[in-house]
């Protein structure tokens, strides 16, 4: 499986609100490098309050790929981000990987 393929499956985990995937999917020293969220504990038992928050402030979210491009450990996502207003809104996003799992995330969203 590449990275390409682990980053696939975290984007469906989100877009199906499947917590339990992360377990498999986020490495326990992962950390979310997000600017709108100041320091969230480490792993996937910090990504998942995130999920649920945000699936409750948007029940239809769900990421579309626009473009993954893979460079060894790291995997660049161009996405749109569907369910926050009647248009999409892009979003970048980083994630790292090491053997198999995502270990650090940073995005943007515009």
């Amino acid at each position: 499986m590449t990275n390409t393929d682990v980053v696939r499956r975290y984007l469906a985990a989100f877009n199906r609100g499947d917590l339990d995937a992360f377990d498999e999917l986020i490495d326990p020293a992962y950390v979310n490098h997000s600017p709108s969220l100041p320091d969230p504990p480490r792993g996937p038992e910090g990504l998942k309050p995130i999920v649920e928050d945000l699936r409750r402030q948007a029940p239809d979210l769900r990421f579309e790929e626009v473009h993954l491009l893979e460079d060894g450990d790291l995997v660049a996502a161009h996405l749109l981000v569907h369910g926050f207003g009647p248009e999409p809104v892009r979003q970048m996003q980083i994630e790292r990987l090491r053997d198999g799992r995502i270990v650090e995330h940073w995005r943007v969203t515009a």
